[in-house]
């Protein structure tokens, strides 16, 4: 055979072994790409890849307090459904910076309650998970208008407000809310 035609070939196979390596290369970029893209968000707020808890190395001997800030399990605590774990790393993703700073910060304040709180609130919020999707709908919306209202409030109101204890604070809510709109 001609040499120059193996010299050929043997640069063409060079060229194809190349060629691929470099696809291999581009295609586990992309997968890693994308599972770092989907994993993050959970193992960002202290889930884990699987939606598992973590198994801790510590001794089982040993019983340790939670600091006021470590990561909750709130994966395995909401139970939510694989649909809504998708949906929530779709949305974590599409979210500017300061929408997640904002929620990072929500999330460290509530790792930074009594857990007694955190219980009692965890408990709140799988029990308005149980409601049916109408009565969990007018909730949210009455949420949001009592939420305006009270942005409309002065700032002398609504330092009062924060000074005094849960029912206290409802029912002058309720006294404002009535006093500028009627019936509640």
């Amino acid at each position: 055979m001609d040499p120059r035609r193996v010299q050929l070939a043997l640069l063409l196979q060079r060229r194809r072994r190349r060629f691929r390596l470099l696809l291999v290369c581009v295609v586990t970029a992309a997968t890693c790409g994308t599972l770092a893209g989907l994993v993050g968000p959970r193992i960002l707020i202290g889930g884990t890849a699987a939606g598992r808890v973590a198994q801790s190395t510590a001794p089982e001997t040993q019983v340790t307090a939670p600091t006021a800030a470590t990561p909750l399990d709130l994966a395995s605590r909401l139970v939510l459904d694989p649909r809504e774990a998708q949906a929530n790393a779709i949305r974590w993703q599409k979210m500017s910076d300061p929408d997640r700073r904002r929620l990072l910060d929500r999330y460290w304040n509530l790792a930074g309650l009594d857990p007694e709180q955190r219980e009692a609130m965890l408990e709140e919020y799988g029990a308005f998970r149980e409601l049916p999707e109408q009565r969990r709908a007018f909730l949210r919306e009455r949420a949001a208008k009592l939420k305006a209202f009270v942005a409309s409030l002065s700032p002398q109101d609504q330092a009062v407000l924060e000074g005094m204890p849960d029912e206290a604070r409802a029912r002058r809510l309720l006294d404002l809310w009535q006093a500028r709109y009627g019936p509640w």
